[in-house]
């Protein structure tokens, strides 16, 4: 077989969906003729821990596990939070943040360009080459965000004299959530060089989305390969059990931009008869604004609100669900957001309530596939769910195609990877 070094932050124990995309690609490569070898951190800082995902890791990849510079000690000093984790929108301002809060903000987004994890760069280049010398891999692979270990990457492709492949799950400074970010002239100056550097020194770079590919293409040396997140079907293998409510279920984190209000108005289009019938449930990690949300609508009742689960107990709530609520942030250049929750959420067949840009690419995937209907947030999608009530206790089922789901298996596009990964090699 050929080798391939992985590099990525988000790694079993991490929990959470910025594991999954590169634990799947591991799972799957050696079926294409590569082996995985991992390089990833000691003790991250990790949204959440999940320990069942150890259980897909291939007996024969082989894992090194590096130091890495964190601030979050600092953080913890500066905030006065003991937590061990800092929550994934600590960087979203708050109304109820403190002057220390507001401060490690700003100290981390001028000081740490282009993210936190920008410590770890010098590790991956020393431990990388290490790594190189022993096990000879035919190329490079790394997966971001964290986006600063991809100038760790590019500093180690350069040294070591392999090719590099760049994978983008997200945008880098063209990403949502860099409106929040208070960065002075030279910090943005700075950060967008390292991400000019690395879009023209990868070899080949991939990303998940038709509009995240086109805006990289504008500043690499050539077109972004489009591997969109998927789906494993092995992690399906659970009969659905159907309950006496109509279940309306969401998994994941909600951001600050990521509003419940349009559900709420929705719900409040639906007849008295219709509410006594649902009931909604989230699993994972909302920001305070969320849960105010919902505190203060009339429905609060209706809402079940779940700590985050294992990834098997989330697929199990997908599948057991009736219906699967999306929210795409509503901010400028949303179009291209594609979580790798949406990708599971049609694997299930379930049919999908989103709330995003109707033109975007989540919107098209959900057409494409029949899995639901795509509605802006002033829209109510209440007819929609209406339909949905009465057809479950008409025993109707919602018809998915099938077809066109089967092609965002995790297997079929790994097999897409390997393709590039062979053209280089």
């Amino acid at each position: 077989m050929k080798k391939v070094l992985i590099i990525s932050y988000y790694w079993p124990p991490s929990g959470g969906p910025g594991v999954q995309r590169v634990l799947k690609f591991a799972k799957h490569l050696p079926e294409f003729g590569w082996q995985p070898i991992i390089l990833t951190v000691k003790n991250g800082n990790f949204p959440s821990i999940d320990e069942t995902l150890a259980n897909e890791i291939p007996k024969e990849c082989k894992v090194y596990k590096t130091d890495i510079f964190e601030p979050l000690n600092f953080y913890k000093t500066l905030t006065g939070n003991k937590n061990s984790n800092i929550p994934t929108f600590v960087l979203s301002k708050s109304s109820k943040e403190s002057i220390a809060e507001k401060l490690s903000r700003w100290i981390r987004a001028n000081l740490f360009i282009p993210d936190a994890k920008i410590g770890w760069a010098h590790y991956i280049v020393r431990e990388g080459l290490k790594i190189i010398s022993s096990e000879k891999p035919d190329l490079i692979f790394s997966s971001s965000p964290p986006h600063s270990l991809q100038i760790g990457a590019m500093r180690l492709a350069k040294k070591a004299g392999i090719p590099w492949v760049a994978d983008f799950r997200d945008p880098w400074t063209d990403a949502f959530w860099q409106k929040d970010i208070s960065r002075i002239f030279l910090s943005k100056l700075i950060d967008a060089r390292f991400e000019r550097l690395a879009f023209k020194s990868a070899d080949k770079l991939v990303t998940v989305s038709q509009t995240i590919a086109k805006n990289i293409s504008t500043s690499s040396k050539s077109p972004a390969f489009i591997i969109p997140n998927g789906f494993d079907a092995q992690d399906f293998h659970f009969s659905k059990i159907s309950g006496e409510y109509f279940s309306i279920v969401y998994t994941g984190t909600l951001g600050k931009d990521q509003s419940v209000i349009p559900l709420i108005n929705t719900l409040n289009l639906l007849s008295e008869e219709l509410l006594s019938q649902i009931k909604i449930h989230f699993y994972g990690s909302f920001h305070e604004r969320v849960i105010d949300e919902i505190n203060s609508s009339p429905f609060r009742e209706l809402f079940f609100i779940n700590k985050s689960v294992t990834h098997e107990d989330s697929i199990k709530a997908m599948m057991n669900a009736d219906s699967l609520l999306l929210i795409i942030p509503n901010v400028e250049n949303n179009k291209g957001i594609l979580t790798g929750k949406l990708f599971e959420y049609i694997a299930t067949g379930n049919p999908i309530i989103c709330f995003g840009p109707k033109d975007g690419d989540a919107a098209e995937i959900i057409f494409e596939t029949n899995c639901g209907k795509t509605f802006d947030y002033k829209e109510s999608a209440s007819g929609f769910i209406a339909e949905l009530v009465d057809s479950k206790k008409d025993n109707r089922r919602f018809t998915a195609d099938e077809n066109r789901i089967s092609k965002y298996s995790r297997k079929n596009l790994t097999k897409e990877l390997s393709d590039i990964f062979n053209e280089l090699t």
